[in-house]
């Protein structure tokens, strides 16, 4: 497999023609053998969340003024919810620490978050500690948390619909051939303005990029080219 892309950004070459794609920046939830699976969060729609639940039955505030349903890929799929407020469903992207690190005999991963189970003299089942790191973002489909993130104005969210995939290896050859660009999550274009989110993206990639080739040299502005 080539570079690993779960808890990157996918972002979608110049050249890339495919109309699904094109334009796309899109969070990638998961990629290994087994194939990939991302949100796009640039392709916002019309339709907002209010609309498809009772408001009548629904406790809060006013609905947040930034609950249009983004359409995350031509998969049909669930509706889900990308978003910061830490805790409501299962953490995603790149973790506080790093995952090629060796783990000790005690640790493990999952879903972003370090288990360390220890044992203590007073516990004979021993104890287990959970380090859920820094992901950017969380995810859940709860229908009580969608609920809940609709009225959450100070939280961050991307309601999406549908996601985008592919089969084993499949990511991997379009990699290779250059359709896309890997570059690191920022909350800023996670939740941006979807608008400008592709462009910032590039910018920030083709930085970065400039970045390995020469470390310790300083580039210009790259929106000034």
């Amino acid at each position: 497999m080539s570079e690993n892309a779960s808890g990157r950004l996918l972002i979608a070459s110049p050249y890339l023609s495919d109309g699904n794609f094109m334009r796309s920046v899109i969070f990638v939830i998961r990629h290994d053998v087994e194939g990939a699976f991302g949100l796009a969060i640039n392709r916002p729609t019309q339709r907002r969340f209010r609309d498809l639940v009772e408001m009548s039955t629904t406790k809060g505030g006013q609905p947040r003024d930034d609950d249009f349903i983004y359409r995350g890929g031509p998969v049909e799929g669930p509706l889900l919810a990308l978003h910061d407020l830490a805790g409501v469903g299962e953490p995603c992207g790149p973790v506080g620490f790093d995952p090629d690190d060796e783990l000790g005999p005690n640790e493990s991963t999952t879903a972003g978050a370090k288990f360390t189970i220890q044992n203590h003299p007073a516990d004979p089942f021993g104890s287990m500690s959970i380090d859920l790191g820094t992901p950017p973002a969380w995810i859940t489909g709860d229908d009580d948390h969608l609920r809940i993130l609709l009225h959450r104005r100070d939280a961050k969210v991307r309601f999406v619909a549908n996601y985008s995939g592919w089969g084993p290896g499949q990511l991997d050859e379009e990699l290779r051939v250059g359709g896309w660009l890997i570059g690191q999550v920022d909350p800023d274009i996670l939740f941006g303005d979807a608008d400008n989110v592709w462009e910032i993206a590039v910018k920030r990639c083709g930085h970065d990029i400039l970045n390995s080739m020469a470390p310790g040299v300083r580039f210009g502005d790259p929106n000034l080219n």
